[in-house]
């Protein structure tokens, strides 16, 4: 076998390939003994059918499948022999026709990762944002804090329902043309965000906790925040099924100590103030490895195989979907236009890749076994699974290699944004900092 390599283009080769005619034929008499075992054909005997039968009958299937094997084994062949780093199928096959006596030639083309060097990747110019956490946003924290330990308990004293109260309710009735049919519908008084139409807490503060089919009728504005309830009726005939009150803890020392992480009040806001920075912190980094890649990649504009960026472009649109809530086979296939508009991000998410893979090596940035423990360890916290039995269902699906790639991404990352000319700036957060308060930890 004959294997020359031709230059097309930075991401593609041309391999012109010869095979000679003892091996086609020797490819053929395979498979036609191949086929002639499970061929029963009248007047012989299963299995017994002459070549000769088998040629008039089968003869384009059976040189359309040699030809395919041996493409197939002619691109392994000059994959490995010119040390070509293939990212797909050869395509746009030419020749391949079998002629007997002749040796078999074709050409196909190979497409490839292209060979190039990263540069000018140290220095890069971005923006870190400084991280303030606000005297409001530790306020905002400790409400929640104190929210989570709150008790609800049995009404006692009074009769009627009150500001602060939780009441389980049946509501039946309509709003505009909407039916209405809650069987326990569960309201917490004091949280306004959650009211499903207005004015519904206020109708339910002070009535008897005894209530049965209370109708209330409420007038829904045309400022309402749901724009489908605007300018309608709310017809409601309501129960109390049951109703609460809150045992909110007092803010001090002791509220401090009962949730563990703090001793004292002030100890605790320092506590929060600190998680709630770190977290942030994780943010601001993230950006800044985000302004890091984008900058890389503009200083690198290197060449894209096409195959690598329509596997992009439909782990995109997969991850879209994901998002949306539809599962794999669900919804309408990714249209033509918009497959063209999700191009560009694609071949800078592949050149990403590929670049930080280069500066990777060029740095000899690696990731320990240890690495990649943690991060196993981590992920079957998060499932409550044992760690032995994720690492194992990870290494049969070929997912620990997957990690590693990962981790090693982004340690190159972090290297980029070391090595980066950093300016400090003042703005606000893309994103509402008191969000970090949910993971204080």
């Amino acid at each position: 076998m004959q294997i020359r390599v031709e230059d097309v283009s930075p991401v593609e080769k041309k391999l012109h390939v010869e095979i000679p005619w003892d091996t086609v034929q020797a490819k053929l008499g395979d498979a036609y003994r191949e086929l002639g075992k499970g061929v029963a054909l009248k007047g012989f005997r299963k299995g017994k059918a002459p070549r000769s039968v088998l040629e008039q009958l089968y003869a384009p299937r059976v040189h359309a499948e040699v030809v395919e094997n041996l493409v197939r084994e002619s691109f392994y062949r000059g994959v490995a022999e010119h040390k070509l780093a293939a990212v797909a199928e050869p395509r746009d096959v030419e020749g391949g026709e079998i002629k007997r006596g002749q040796p078999l030639a074709f050409n196909a083309i190979v497409e490839v990762k292209a060979d190039f060097e990263p540069k000018d990747y140290t220095g890069l110019p971005i923006e870190r944002r400084k991280v303030v956490v606000a005297d409001e946003t530790v306020e905002k924290a400790l409400e929640e804090l104190r929210s989570e330990h709150t008790e609800l308990v049995p009404i006692e004293g009074r009769e009627t329902s009150a500001a602060g109260d939780v009441l389980a309710l049946n509501i039946v009735g309509t709003i505009g043309e909407h039916p209405v049919d809650q069987k326990r519908f569960v309201v917490d008084l004091d949280d306004t965000d959650k009211e499903p139409v207005p004015g519904l807490f206020a109708a339910l503060t002070g009535l008897p906790l005894t209530t049965k089919d209370h109708t209330l009728e409420l007038k829904i504005g045309d400022d309402w925040r749901d724009e489908n309830l605007r300018n309608r009726t709310a017809t409601l005939s309501v129960t109390i099924l049951e109703a609460r009150a809150k045992d909110v803890p007092a803010l001090d020392d002791d509220f401090a100590k009962d949730t563990g992480k703090a001793e004292t009040l002030a100890g605790l806001r320092d506590k929060l103030r600190e998680d709630i920075a770190a977290h942030e912190g994780e943010h601001v980094q993230k950006e800044c490895r985000d302004a890091a890649l984008k900058e890389l990649v503009v200083r690198n504009q290197i060449p894209v195989a096409s195959a690598l960026v329509d596997r992009a472009v439909e782990m995109q649109w997969n991850r879209l979907r994901a998002m949306l809530g539809m599962k794999e086979g669900q919804g309408p296939a990714l249209a033509p236009d918009m497959r063209e508009k999700m191009v560009p991000t694609a071949t800078d998410e592949v050149r990403g890749q590929m670049l930080l893979e280069a500066i990777g090596i060029a740095e000899k940035i690696e990731v320990t076994d240890a690495e990649v423990e943690t991060q196993v360890a981590e992920a079957a916290r998060g499932r409550n699974v044992p760690v032995a039995r994720l690492r194992a269902e990870w290494q049969r699906d070929g997912k620990i290699d997957n990690v590693r790639w990962s981790l090693r991404q982004e340690k190159v990352l972090d290297f980029l944004v070391e090595k980066a000319a950093v300016t400090e700036v003042d703005k606000p957060a893309p994103h509402d900092m008191h969000d970090a308060a949910h993971h204080r930890g």
